[in-house]
């Protein structure tokens, strides 16, 4: 969670910081700035003195400097295209020309244009799609700012497509009148990133209780039940108490044990061979008639329990309703007449080393092994198919008689 936290807030930050960058155009059409270098890593940002040494430069080597401003203007803008390319044909012909520059991200260029050239009367001009048309005639004027006025009724390509050609014509137009060379800067305000901070609150993990399990202790066998309920339709009743052991009958090579709830009676039946005791069935008794059973079959070894994480069902045939037992551990023990004949004993107080009911095949790697024979399949009759292709030898010898075919010429 902590890991989680300080990625988000490293996000934050870089988003922050990109908000805060505008990429710049640098028209230098007339080369008069040699010394400025554009960066090959379009990831470099350019800092406010790198940006200010640029415009100092700008300002010592031209007579006039113009800035052609958008109201948002983002890297997005630049790698746009439509049905007609890019919305920059000037500018990028003045990029393969190197006449113009380009840097991707500049800090706040607009803010510290706006510092160094002030605005001042008749330099401060508004470009809109219904009047793209400005008269400039004061070639005294050292700055120009040019506004772009823009309705959201047309594609953000067109409009750009629109601006290229705008400041294609306005910077020769200052250029004519000018009385040395023409730089111009071409970018936005703001980027049109949008920061909205957002209180982002860990999602309260739920604490898992575990279902208490209930051990139920006989003479001749060991139980540990977790979960039991019973279900009517859509009811459901849970019993978390311990059962009461009522009946435990031993037979030569069976026993019953029979528990009690408080609306019905679980009866297990045992059975033993030299080698294990064996978990046969269970059975649902209501008022000491059996109304349903589930057959278990399960072998194990002496001195081990048996212990098994999926549900045990049993359906009372009588009125449709179930109980079920979530997850169960059994060990039955020898019988008395087995213990009177050997020198060794029941340990009744703890369970043996369990073995698990889980199968050695389950679902998934079922359909593994059937994908995987499938595909050797696939790839057996294909190398048998590559075997039994049979060469073309009627031109392997190069010395051999050519095929000739004769036609008869009338």
């Amino acid at each position: 969670m902590k890991t989680m936290r300080l990625l988000t807030l490293f996000l934050i930050g870089v988003i922050n910081v990109n908000a805060n960058t505008v990429p710049v155009f640098l028209l230098d059409y007339e080369s008069v700035l040699p010394h400025v270098v554009v960066e090959p890593n379009p990831f470099n940002k350019v800092d406010t003195s790198s940006f200010f040494d640029i415009i100092h430069e700008a300002i010592r080597n031209s007579k006039v400097v113009i800035m052609f401003v958008e109201e948002k203007f983002s890297t997005e803008d630049i790698s746009i295209k439509d049905e007609f390319g890019t919305p920059f044909p000037y500018l990028k012909q003045g990029l393969g020309d190197k006449k113009v520059m380009y840097f991707p991200k500049v800090i706040e260029p607009y803010k510290l244009l706006k510092q160094v050239f002030q605005h001042q009367k008749n330099s401060v001009y508004y470009v809109s799609s219904t009047s793209n048309k400005i008269q400039i005639r004061n070639g005294r004027q050292k700055h120009f700012y040019i506004y772009f006025k823009d309705s959201v009724n047309d594609t953000r390509a067109n409009t750009l497509r629109r601006h290229d050609m705008v400041m294609q014509e306005i910077y020769f137009v200052i250029r004519r009148i000018a009385s040395g060379p023409v730089v111009g800067f071409y970018t936005g305000k703001m980027n049109p990133v949008v920061i909205r901070k957002i209180n982002f609150l860990p999602p309260r993990v739920a604490v898992r209780k575990q279902v208490p399990g209930v051990t139920v202790t006989s003479t001749g066998a060991l139980f540990r039940l977790f979960g039991v309920y019973s279900t009517v339709g859509t009811r459901r009743s849970t019993f978390s108490q311990s059962p009461l052991v009522t009946e435990e009958r031993w037979a030569r090579r069976q026993l019953n044990i029979r528990m009690a709830y408080t609306d019905f009676e679980l009866e297990f039946t045992f059975s033993s061979k030299p080698e294990g005791w064996i978990a046969e069935n269970v059975a649902l008794l209501e008022w000491g008639e059996e109304v349903g059973h589930t057959k278990l079959g399960v072998t194990v070894p002496w001195e081990h329990s048996y212990i098994c994480g999926e549900p045990l069902t049993i359906v009372n045939t009588r009125d449709g309703s179930a109980v079920i037992i979530s997850q169960y551990q059994l060990q039955s023990f020898h019988s008395d007449v087995y213990l009177r004949n050997s020198s060794g004993g029941n340990n009744t107080h703890c369970f043996g080393p369990a073995i698990h009911c889980g199968p050695y095949f389950n679902s998934r790697i079922l359909s593994g092994l059937m994908i995987t024979f499938l595909f050797l399949g696939i790839l057996t009759y294909g190398v048998i198919i590559l075997y039994n292709c049979n060469s073309n030898d009627r031109y392997d010898d190069a010395q051999g008689k050519p095929l000739v075919i004769a036609s008869d010429m009338h």
